[in-house]
């Protein structure tokens, strides 16, 4: 009887235990395809160009855009969804 005992504890115990060691699936480029989305960017057209709506982006900021939708180019060959 101990011994039934002790086998049904000892599997209850780990049905449960492996319950909890589900891991999620690891993540891929194809994930970040369905999110990510190419960033929009405009320059201003030259050197000290008077901007007071703010409408350009730096030149630092438009290298970062840049450089960003290059790695989605890159990791999504079917292309991610434009910038609105």
């Amino acid at each position: 009887m101990r011994r039934a005992l002790q086998s049904a504890t000892l599997a209850l115990l780990l049905a449960t235990s492996s319950a909890c060691a589900r891991l999620a699936p690891p993540r891929t480029a194809s994930d970040l395809c369905l999110t990510a989305q190419r960033i929009s960017a405009e320059p201003a057209p030259s050197v000290g160009a008077d901007d007071p709506g703010n409408h350009y982006d730096t030149d630092e900021t438009f290298r970062s855009i840049l450089e960003h939708n290059e790695v989605i180019d890159r990791l999504c060959p079917h292309g991610a969804r434009d910038a609105r």
